[in-house]
């Protein structure tokens, strides 16, 4: 089957303007993947949130979702529960809460601010299972096993990505280790998203990709790594 993808690789914590939207629009989307910590208050930060901020960053995925008539994978932010805090995926389609995922693997700047959430989980719209990874949970093959056991045919992988010295030879043959063996593994097509470095988070490269078992399908150039986009793909999964 054939879905139409958007991966909206901006800086974390921005408006997402009615020129975005009505972009967005006219390719009549059945996904779009926001980055890690995307939907952020930038005074808050990512390791602090308040009930009203919270609210108000639903009400604006949810409200992106009925606008695109679409599925929203809301990227991450900041979600506090029972006194502890999460680093939370929210997926909306048109408006309707399909359901949340919470980051299970931690990088080091979480641990001790963010509580590790205890499970996967899928989802089901437009006639296909898909599933959530955000930024570390790609180091774990529990997680793409969990994938295929359920019938995942999407990955969407929210991810916070910091510059590193490395080639570009690096870089790529990364992308084959993680990414493309992580398609194999679980059978399904993977949608890596990252944000731009921008005056928020000045250390961030965006490397937004798409990989199948065969390989990478597409890539952010190294020299659209600091290049706000809205990538527009079509994918067979």
């Amino acid at each position: 089957m054939k879905f139409r993808v958007i991966l909206y690789q901006k800086p974390l914590g921005i408006p997402v303007t009615r020129q975005d939207v009505d972009e967005m629009r006219r390719f009549k989307p059945h996904f779009v993947c926001f980055p890690e910590y995307f939907f952020v208050n930038t005074n808050l930060g990512t390791r602090a949130q308040t009930p009203h901020n919270q609210a108000r960053q639903l009400q604006r995925i949810a409200a992106l979702s009925r606008g695109l008539s679409s599925v929203v994978i809301g990227g991450s932010m900041p979600e506090l529960a029972d006194g502890l805090l999460y680093n939370t995926c929210f997926v909306f389609q048109e408006g309707r809460l399909l359901g949340s995922y919470r980051k299970k693997r931690l990088f080091a700047p979480e641990v001790g601010a963010i509580t590790p959430g205890d499970s996967y989980r899928v989802f089901s719209a437009h006639g296909i299972t898909f599933g959530v990874m955000i930024c570390a949970d790609i180091f774990e093959d529990d997680g793409f096993r969990f994938m295929r056991e359920n019938g995942a045919r999407i990955i969407f992988s929210p991810t916070f990505s910091p510059r590193k010295q490395e080639t570009v030879e690096d870089k790529y043959r990364r992308d084959n280790e993680i990414y493309v063996r992580g398609a194999e593994m679980s059978g399904a097509v993977i949608v890596k998203v990252c944000g731009v470095k921008s005056e928020f988070r000045d250390f961030l490269q965006a490397r937004s990709l798409i990989a199948d078992k065969k390989g990478v399908v597409f890539r952010a150039r190294p020299e659209e790594e600091e290049t706000p986009m809205i990538i527009m793909r079509e994918i067979v999964a």
